[in-house]
């Protein structure tokens, strides 16, 4: 499978996904494919019957093409200038479909997928698409950061939770391409698993090194997600991953506090999360 990059066919934001992509998916050793989903023109219009609004579905269908005849454009001209003559195999992909069903369909077996990071914004083109996969679908995703890619250490936000775990186990191939993690961790959060032996952040070291990871811990204090933000920073990591926590609506996404506060980060790595 491919790492895929979600574009919504906006030069900048699509440039920015690209280059966080195409970066991860030659550091995983894997095809990049650019993925743009644009509906059926008609499946967004109204049926109107009185005599009037004949023929405006047909008009208005003719202005939506011409439209996503922009955007593709736009999407696919980021998608060559980002990937040039790279090898790989890399693919840019046109379907038919809304942003949120196709995120869905390719995050189901991707090795990663890749969103813009003003995806966590109500109202921007790719957010619904980005809540339906996570916090829906409950599907990985990884949102791009905002600083460029370099090599460096994973720094995985442990607390023993589900989320934690699914995070851990749905980016596993992420982790294991970079070679190395650091297993964050804040002790006061080892009670709230103390049942799970397999919760212990050493039990979670073992595991990863038998993937072929080298691992190291590191503890945190006081806010986690400022921890893991500091943390990254001083390492020149250039992926969190996180388990995510809260639930969706439309138009607001309602996150816990420390998913809120690495989503929202002005300076971040990338985010490789699971709900």
């Amino acid at each position: 499978m491919s790492v895929v990059a979600m574009l919504e066919g906006a030069a900048e934001a699509d440039s920015e996904t690209l280059s966080f992509a195409l970066a991860l998916a030659q550091k995983m050793q894997r095809p990049l494919t650019g993925l743009c989903a644009l509906p059926d023109p008609l499946s967004a219009l109204m049926v109107v019957s009185t005599p009037e609004m004949a023929g405006l579905p047909a008009v208005a269908s003719q202005s939506i093409l011409e439209m996503q005849k922009d955007i593709l454009a736009q999407a696919e001209g980021a998608f060559r200038r980002t990937v040039g003559s790279a090898a790989g195999g890399h693919t840019f992909e046109h379907v038919v479909a809304t942003s949120d069903a196709a995120a869905v369909n390719a995050a189901t077996l991707a090795e990663a997928l890749v969103f813009s990071r003003r995806a966590v914004k109500a109202g921007s083109a790719m957010s619904i698409a980005f809540d339906h996969v996570l916090m829906e679908a409950r599907l990985p995703v990884v949102l791009a950061g905002t600083r460029p890619f370099a090599p460096g250490p994973v720094v995985i936000g442990w607390d023993g939770s589900n989320g934690a775990a699914r995070a851990v186990r749905f980016h596993a191939g992420l982790i294991a391409a970079m070679g190395e993690a650091v297993i964050a961790h804040n002790p006061k959060d080892a009670g709230r698993e103390s049942a799970r032996p397999s919760a212990a952040p050493a039990v979670l070291a073992e595991w990863l090194e038998r993937q072929g990871v080298k691992v190291r811990s590191e503890t945190l204090s006081g806010d986690v997600g400022a921890g893991l933000l500091s943390l990254a920073g001083r390492l020149a990591s250039p992926v969190i991953v996180a388990g995510a926590y809260g639930h969706s609506r439309l138009a607001e996404r309602m996150f816990g506090g420390t998913s809120r506060n690495l989503l929202e980060a002005a300076d971040a790595p990338a985010l490789a999360l699971a709900r």
